[in-house]
């Protein structure tokens, strides 16, 4: 029986082990930080309140902003966080406040656009437009 045993194993070809796995390229994991540095490279502007708040200024900022963050295809939330980064003094204070009071889940690009609307460009400037 050893005889047979060791004629069999002489007979059968030997086990291959499996190549091993080939090196696989690691996918870029994104950060989350939002594209608030390559913002400023695409000529967006800050925004500040001016003394008579002018409405037209304030709606070519924010048609601006939102061409520069369509050209960077920017998510609705980096969005947001890059055009909150963009606002200063008062206007900054009054963003926060809004944020404040309002629930987490409701602040959005678009809850912004609404209220920046709201805020600083007037009703007679759109009906004159």
């Amino acid at each position: 029986m050893n005889e047979w045993f060791t004629e069999v194993l002489r007979t059968i070809p030997a086990v291959q082990q499996p190549p091993p796995p080939a090196p696989q390229s690691v996918p870029e994991i994104p950060t989350g930080k939002p594209p608030v540095d390559k913002i400023c490279k695409y000529v967006a502007e800050e925004f500040r309140a001016t003394a008579d708040n002018d409405s037209e200024r304030a709606e070519l900022w924010l048609e601006n902003t939102i061409r520069v963050l369509d050209e960077l295809s920017c998510t609705l939330e980096e969005c947001l966080k890059c055009v909150v980064s963009l606002l200063k003094d008062s206007v900054y204070q009054w963003w926060n406040t809004i944020i404040s009071i309002v629930p987490r889940e409701n602040v959005t690009w678009e809850y912004f656009q609404t209220e920046f609307k709201k805020k600083y460009i007037s009703q007679r400037f759109l009906d004159q437009k």
